[in-house]
């Protein structure tokens, strides 16, 4: 039990924003974080039900709505994916060697694609949120933690791009044959 609350805290600590204990980012906490992944989908999950019906309680105007919908998973996860996305939007976008390409995806700086692109990816979140109709049902909480145990698969099964950074740090720790298991059930 103790190795599942651990891992859990490493999976909060790593990707979202939310306050947690601090865990060791041993082997033990390591094996099984990307397990614990969806549950990081079903906070920010739980975040979007919960304002969703909080704005038809209060009949707030549907703006409000889309406008928490579209940013509260990423104060929930801290961005750490649109940092992802940003990065590999400039690398993408810069038509270079694979070698470059590696090299703009460790840059630190954000580039003119990746700016346009989040503009992009913000303003059709808004608006996809802004003109959905009201749902204050479950499904908030099975799409969140879907995408994240689909991410969490891919690490597992996929073959990495390269033999270092996060996504290698995950896989290596992970029993891999098992993680599949888990996340795909």
């Amino acid at each position: 039990m103790k190795s599942v609350m651990g891992a859990a805290a490493a999976a909060f600590s790593m990707f979202s924003a939310l306050p947690v204990p601090q865990v060791p980012w041993d082997q033990r906490n390591m094996r099984w974080m990307l397990a614990a992944f969806p549950l990081v989908g079903l906070a920010a999950g739980g975040a979007c039900w919960g304002w969703s019906a909080l704005c038809g309680l209060l009949a707030l105007p549907d703006i409000l709505r889309g406008a928490g919908l579209c940013l509260l998973p990423v104060l929930i996860t801290g961005g750490v994916h649109l940092d992802g996305y940003a990065d590999t939007c400039d690398a993408l976008a810069s038509h270079a060697s694979p070698q470059r390409r590696q090299e703009i995806l460790k840059d630190p700086h954000l580039g003119a694609f990746a700016a346009i692109r989040l503009c992009v990816y913000f303003l059709a979140s808004f608006a996809l949120w802004t003109a959905l109709p009201r749902y204050d049902g479950p499904a908030f909480l099975l799409a969140f933690c879907l995408s994240r145990a689909l991410s969490g698969l891919a690490i597992a099964a996929l073959p990495l791009a390269r033999d270092t950074g996060l996504a290698h740090t995950f896989a290596a720790a992970a029993d891999r044959r098992r993680l599949r298991v888990l996340l795909a059930a």
